[in-house]
């Protein structure tokens, strides 16, 4: 028993409380602050995903129109009426 109380310190005092807790405060300020860089990092990243795939269903979109004019084009018997086009 002798051991464990020599081991034990002497409680801490007011000036090594505040340092502690200021340790603490910057700690976690530096996570939120690293929170949200993330935060505004994987929604620009949403954002530009999402654009891109709009772009992408765009292009597709005008290919279909054009192929289904050129077919229109090519065969008048399928029931199409052909513009002077």
């Amino acid at each position: 028993m002798d051991a464990l109380q020599k081991t034990e310190s002497a409680p801490p005092t007011p000036e090594q409380l505040l340092k502690l807790l200021d340790i603490q405060l910057e700690r976690e300020r530096s996570k939120r602050a690293n929170k949200g860089r993330n935060r505004a990092t994987f929604l620009v990243t949403g954002l530009v995903v999402i654009l891109a795939a709009a772009a992408i269903a765009v292009v597709v979109a005008q290919q279909m129109v054009a192929e289904l004019r050129d077919h229109a084009k090519i065969s008048p018997d399928a029931g199409l009426i052909e513009n002077g086009r």
